[in-house]
């Protein structure tokens, strides 16, 4: 059952005024930026990095402990040692609201379908598709869409949007990412896994990047790497369900696959790619590399300027709407 009063409290506190009020954290302001913050706490050396994501929720995580990671109810339980109900007592207290009234809860309707079920049928019903004017806008050429490596991982929703399944390391849908002009979101009722590539056994390298449309732009930047290359999408911030879910993976990786961490060139990216060596760290028969897009954010931003004059040869309605991914 959906929890009202948790998830106003994912959304209500700003995380980052909640830690520098009630636990003594300070804001690095030459590493922060407008939408990655950087905390540092003297006394613990704790180092941690906040954002909001798309959803509303702040979330956080810290640079030195890769368990340490998720929304404010994380972060308190992390320092206080404490039960979800004095978790909901202190953020009650923060925000000046009273206890809720009591409210019996519904029994669920016996004829309503599981999420994960009605979420894997959504996206089995969507429309398959060889190519996207959105997808197109955003640099991504035909051919690449049609790759056999990226067969079966999109569809197209209604209203033309985009969707990147997510699957889990049996195999089984349990969400999308939705993509389209100006909107990014996940679907409802689902959970963040990975888009995952196809995988060929003869695979020299898995790069993993923070959305589905920077792993096909890096496959088109990079023509020389793409017969050996599986890809890998955690759709933003890995959770550390998703990081768990990364080591399984890696341990069935061909031997001697080298893991590329290929995430966001900002504050946030650079702690991930940390987070993901560490990782790779505890395969020995895999390599670990680092690559960052040069002069831009993401490899879709590098993307839309290497294929600027295709993107100028689209319809102007399509056209008008490039820019960089949100």
């Amino acid at each position: 059952m959906h929890d009202h009063e948790l998830d106003s409290f994912k959304r209500d506190i700003h995380l980052v005024q909640f830690a520098v009020e009630r636990y003594g954290y300070v804001r690095d302001r030459r590493e922060s930026s407008v939408s990655s913050h950087v905390l540092r706490h003297e006394a613990s050396r704790d180092k941690l990095v906040v954002r909001r994501d798309a959803d509303g929720h702040w979330t956080y995580f810290s640079v030195r402990d890769g368990r340490d990671s998720g929304t404010v109810i994380d972060f308190v339980q992390a320092r206080r040692g404490r039960g979800l109900r004095e978790v909901r007592e202190e953020l009650r207290r923060y925000l000046g609201r009273p206890h809720p009234p009591f409210e019996r809860p519904r029994a669920p309707s016996p004829a309503a379908p599981p999420e994960p079920r009605a979420v894997g049928e959504a996206f089995v019903q969507a429309l398959r598709a060889e190519t996207s004017p959105y997808l197109n806008a955003r640099g991504l050429r035909p051919e690449t869409l049609r790759d056999m490596r990226f067969a079966e991982t999109w569809r197209l929703g209604p209203r033309q949007n985009v969707l990147f399944v997510h699957t889990d390391d049996a195999g089984v849908v349990t969400g999308f990412e939705v993509k389209n002009h100006g909107f990014t979101g996940f679907a409802t009722g689902g959970r963040k896994t990975a888009w995952q590539s196809a995988q060929r056994p003869d695979d020299r390298a898995l790069v993993i990047t923070e959305s589905a449309i920077d792993a096909l732009s890096h496959h088109q930047l990079h023509p020389q790497e793409r017969s050996h290359t599986r890809y890998l999408s955690t759709a933003g911030q890995p959770s550390t369900s998703q990081m768990d879910l990364l080591d399984r993976l890696f341990a069935r990786l061909p031997r001697a696959c080298t893991v590329v961490a290929a995430v966001d060139a900002d504050v946030a990216g650079h702690a991930l790619a940390s987070r993901i060596e560490a990782l790779v760290r505890g395969h020995s028969s895999l390599a670990f590399r680092r690559e960052a897009p040069a002069g831009g954010k993401d490899w879709n931003e590098i993307l839309q300027r290497v294929e600027r004059d295709c993107i100028r040869s689209l319809p102007s309605r399509a056209r008008d709407r490039t820019g960089p991914e949100r």
